[in-house]
């Protein structure tokens, strides 16, 4: 009892308080006096960090030139901190999964190796900042080909570059100075793009048909006045298309392609006023039986313009949700009222 006990005792200490061993070697945070004001914690085998407050980039840097006990980390959130351009490899040889920049101050993201020391380990980063002008140029993210999860926003965010990887399943773009679609390169994974809440205000012709996985497009509360011709070309296995709350008043026939019955377009909240037959019927036709057109908030003229709709049944079972600009639902107009009379 006395051997186990001395043992435990030897082992405690090598260890550390916060240590774990792990293929024969301590998990542990570092001491935290050497970290002030970032504090550590250690959950199970990984390591998290978060860092608030700071007030130069030197202090962050100086931080990440100490020696850690691992630098294999799992997370790290800095927030609420003013920092300035950051150099590459900022975090001076230590990795993590998972990596958060939030509402921080003069922070910007303009050389393009900045995450280097993550780039075998990172699976998700994160940067939301309504403050200040600031770049992200996106030559940062090339190798990763962990990454999973990208979300950059800011209200006056910058992005240069173009967005390729092999990996990223989700990217979410939001800006003020997002006027435009930004350059995306080769995405094969990408299954979630979320632009919504900036300012584009037009879209290239097949911008997306590039996106051979996507099944969720945001593109809500933008700018976009008009969907012409040739605008969207998706992939089969699209669900999700959401216009909702832009401008457009003005949609031409073939504006959309790769929908099905399992895809909702959304474009609730717009100024349409005319159903126009030969921009929606084939776009009807092609989320029957169970797909949905959503067009609540338009305000449409529900003259003979609607009667294509009104008189087929199945039409108004995928756009069940359209109401004429008095508020009627398409739904309940009478469809022997058009036949007679258009």
């Amino acid at each position: 009892m006395k051997v186990f006990l001395v043992l435990s005792a030897l082992l405690f200490c090598g260890l550390g308080a916060q240590g774990i061993p792990r293929n024969g070697r301590a998990i542990a945070c570092p001491d935290s006096f050497l970290i002030t004001p970032c504090v550590c914690t250690l959950n199970g085998q990984q390591v998290d960090m978060t860092c608030a407050g700071l007030t130069s980039l030197k202090s962050l840097t100086d931080i990440f030139a100490r020696t850690f006990p691992t630098n294999v980390l799992h997370s790290i959130v800095i927030q609420s901190s003013t920092l300035g351009p950051l150099p590459n490899d900022v975090f001076n040889g230590k990795s993590f999964e998972i990596i958060s920049f939030l509402n921080n101050r003069l922070t910007s993201f303009d050389n393009t190796g900045i995450l280097s020391s993550s780039s075998s380990n990172l699976r998700s980063l994160t940067v939301r900042q309504d403050t200040d002008d600031w770049t992200f140029n996106f030559a940062n993210l090339q190798g990763y080909n962990l990454l999973t999860s990208l979300e950059l926003s800011g209200y006056s965010m910058v992005l240069s570059g173009t967005l390729s990887s092999s990996s990223l399943t989700s990217v979410t773009l939001r800006s003020d100075f997002l006027a435009a679609l930004p350059p995306l390169g080769t995405l094969p994974a990408l299954t979630l793009l979320n632009l919504d809440g900036s300012v584009i205000a037009s879209l290239a012709g097949n911008s997306f048909s590039s996106l051979a996985s996507l099944s969720q497009l945001y593109l809500g509360h933008n700018k976009i006045e008009s969907l012409s011709s040739g605008l969207m070309s998706l992939a089969a296995s699209i669900t999700q298309v959401d216009l909702s709350s832009n401008l457009i008043d003005t949609v031409q026939p073939n504006w959309i392609t790769g929908v099905s019955s399992a895809t909702s377009v959304q474009l609730v909240n717009n100024y349409i006023s005319v159903l126009d037959q030969a921009s929606f019927e084939g776009v009807i036709q092609s989320l029957m039986p169970s797909g949905k057109l959503l067009l609540d908030g338009n305000p449409l003229v529900c003259g003979c313009e609607v009667a294509w709709v009104v008189t087929n049944s199945a039409y108004l079972t995928v756009a069940n949700d359209a109401r004429c600009v008095n508020g009627t639902r398409l739904t309940n107009l009478d469809p022997n009222y058009y036949l007679q009379n258009c």
